[in-house]
């Protein structure tokens, strides 16, 4: 004890009186200082020779020309993730004792799961779903909130790519919620009126469900008063799950929640273990109407990184009775609520964005979320910051999946991120930009790039027909012709 206690005397003199003081360094280095960063540098040769094993396998696929695809994770970090930068931001620790290998991991999962001693596993399970494409296929995620603050020099311009904003300068103020209307005053939006819901309920991009097969609106909270769910206490997973089950278990939330449901309960609640339980009746369905998540899906040691220590314990899901809407709680984000466009009507946009709206708006006059000036709400997911607002659609484009290299531009030249499917003629959908426009303009932009383009699958199928039609009148006119010349 005598010994050690020496030892940390001589650690603290060296803390203290070195020649520039460590904590000072450490303030002037890192953005923020100890208000977001540990007061230690990552100094352990393991964890360093991983991050420049991990460096050097990015830099290696380094292409700029490359859209940002899921396929494409690791080029689109490693762009960001130049030497300057990484040299500058390696030894960094954020106050929840993250480090910039537990942001970038997703990004190495094409080569395999780099351990934290530098060994290669194995790669994680190849048929994971959209959803986890949509999650974690960019190659990037956030553990806590203070890695958006210590790893900037890499999160700013990586997130402007994402969201499709101005490359240069300082980011835009994030406007405060706005889903029924355009004005940017500030303060809570005031009730919506009952013409504008009533027309935006309206929205179908595909009355004639001849190209839109599904489709889901989506988006994501995170209470203010407490870190993401990955660094919780088994107390506070306990919290934040009553705190948000008691909202969505009350008599208005209950009221939207019913819609669409001929049954007396509006919903019923699960605990994750009910959901990861083989065989799990309710798994099932969720999966059937694209409502799970992506809890299943990953290695060991990536639910470890996704969900901290204590997964499955304080988390959950909210079904409603319909099966057209779930609210997911704890799972990597406090609340996530996604809702499903009618199986009658796929093309539904505007019905499903009503109820999440409606919802959203409820839970934002009564509980207090993380927010910031500059990206909005925060969330884990990097590609889901400001609005946090998600659309997805499977569309089937027989003419336009001909040429998917077209598909894709014409999809990127109109801020929509396109994925396949398991059918060559399909592809699923989404929006890009929820960063630095309100809502209402996140639906709005995504309707008419999505219509723009089922317009030009319209017109490419139109012109194909009428060239089946004239070849065929034209066959039709040579036998004419042919046994007018045999008869004569």
């Amino acid at each position: 004890l005598l010994a050690f206690s020496h030892q940390r005397q001589r650690l603290l003199t060296r803390l203290f009186f070195q020649s520039p003081p460590l904590l000072t360094r450490l303030r002037c280095t890192v953005p923020g200082g100890d208000i977001y960063s540990a007061r230690r540098d990552v100094s352990e040769p393991e964890i360093l020779a991983t991050l420049e094993r991990c460096f050097r396998l990015l830099a290696g696929n380094r292409r700029p020309s490359l859209p940002k695809t899921p396929s494409n994770a690791g080029t689109l970090v490693a762009r960001y993730l130049k030497r300057p930068v990484f040299d500058l931001i390696k030894h960094r620790v954020t106050r929840m004792d993250h480090n910039l290998f537990d942001v970038i991991w997703p990004a190495l999962k094409r080569y395999g799961t780099i351990t934290g001693n530098g060994s290669k596993a194995n790669s994680a399970r190849s048929n994971t779903s959209f959803i986890a494409d949509e999650d974690h296929g960019y190659g990037a995620v956030a553990p806590d909130f203070e890695s958006y603050v210590v790893f900037t020099e890499f999160f700013d311009p990586f997130i402007r790519e994402l969201h499709c904003v101005t490359a240069s300068g300082d980011l835009p103020d994030h406007p405060a919620p706005r889903f029924f209307s355009v004005e940017a005053e500030e303060g809570e939006e005031a009730p919506p009126d009952e013409a504008i819901v009533t027309a935006i309920e309206q929205y179908d991009l595909d009355p004639t469900t001849k190209f839109i097969q599904a489709g889901i609106v989506e988006c994501t909270r995170n209470l203010a008063n407490y870190s993401l769910p990955l660094t919780l206490t088994v107390n506070q997973l306990e919290e934040v799950e009553r705190e948000i089950t008691n909202q969505l278990m009350s008599p208005e939330i209950t009221d939207l929640m019913a819609e669409g449901s001929s049954e007396d309960e509006a919903g019923t609640y699960f605990t994750l273990n009910e959901i990861l339980d083989q065989p799990s009746r309710i798994r099932a369905q969720l999966a059937a109407a694209g409502l799970l998540l992506p809890i299943t899906e990953f290695e060991p040691n990536d639910d470890r990184r996704l969900h901290g220590k204590h997964w499955p314990y304080g988390r959950g899901v909210y079904v409603t009775t319909a099966g057209d809407l779930a609210a997911w709680v704890n799972i990597q984000d406090h609340l996530r609520i996604i809702c499903r466009t009618k199986e009658n009507r796929p093309g539904l946009v505007g019905r499903a964005y009503v109820r999440v709206a409606k919802l959203m708006m409820i839970f934002d006059q009564r509980l207090k979320f993380k927010r910031d000036d500059k990206l909005g709400f925060l969330t884990a997911r990097p590609q889901a910051l400001g609005n946090t607002l998600r659309f997805c659609l499977i569309i089937r484009f027989p003419e336009l999946s001909k040429t998917p290299d077209n598909l894709r531009h014409l999809c990127v030249v109109r801020g929509l991120n396109v994925r396949d499917t398991m059918k060559s003629d399909m592809v699923r959908i989404s929006n890009q930009q929820s960063l630095a426009i309100t809502e209402l303009q996140t639906l709005q932009d995504f309707s008419r790039a999505v219509h723009n383009i089922i317009t030009l699958e319209k017109e490419l199928s139109l012109n194909n027909s009428m060239k089946i039609a004239n070849l065929i009148t034209g066959i039709f006119r040579k036998r004419a012709n042919a046994s007018r010349n045999l008869k004569a």
